[in-house]
């Protein structure tokens, strides 16, 4: 690959990741009174997915801390987005639900996703299948490879 072509793809690639970020810094209210940061977003969604969920499993499933969680659901109650109750299986285990108001929001995000997911599988749809499968691999290869700086960089 010429060094110009490749300092045009990564040029382009960093674009798509800074436009990516802007979009997950920007809060939305999803046609509601509230204005939710993406994070709590992603969490309604989990929380939506996964009925009666526990602290824990939420905490594995977004990839942060029990603690993030507790302070995001904590949020989120105060928004009146999620509810906290006693799990119906065990009595020492708290699940937690969404509310009327919580559910609408995850069905506007499902939609709103599920736009955003059609809109790009068109860009993908008239590529043969090996061009899809470089493009899987690159991108596996690329995400370890700011998995590994990440991971030095936590080091330090």
């Amino acid at each position: 690959m010429k060094k110009e072509t490749f300092s045009e793809l990564s040029d382009i690639f960093l674009r798509v990741i800074n436009r990516y970020n802007e979009i997950e810094k920007t809060p939305y209210s999803y046609g509601t009174d509230i204005l939710l940061h993406p994070s709590e977003t992603h969490t309604i969604e989990f929380i939506g997915n996964n009925p009666d969920i526990n602290v824990t499993r939420l905490a594995e499933l977004l990839g942060i801390t029990k603690g993030a969680v507790s302070k995001r659901i904590k949020q989120l109650r105060k928004n009146d987005l999620v509810t906290k109750s006693i799990s119906p299986e065990t009595e020492n285990e708290v699940v937690i639900n969404l509310t009327v108001k919580g559910s609408e929001i995850y069905k506007a995000h499902a939609k709103f996703s599920k736009q955003l997911n059609k809109s790009i599988a068109n860009l993908y749809k008239y590529l043969p299948d090996e061009v899809i499968m470089d493009l899987e691999r690159i991108g596996t290869e690329t995400e370890q490879i700011f998995l590994d700086i990440s991971n030095e960089r936590k080091k330090r």
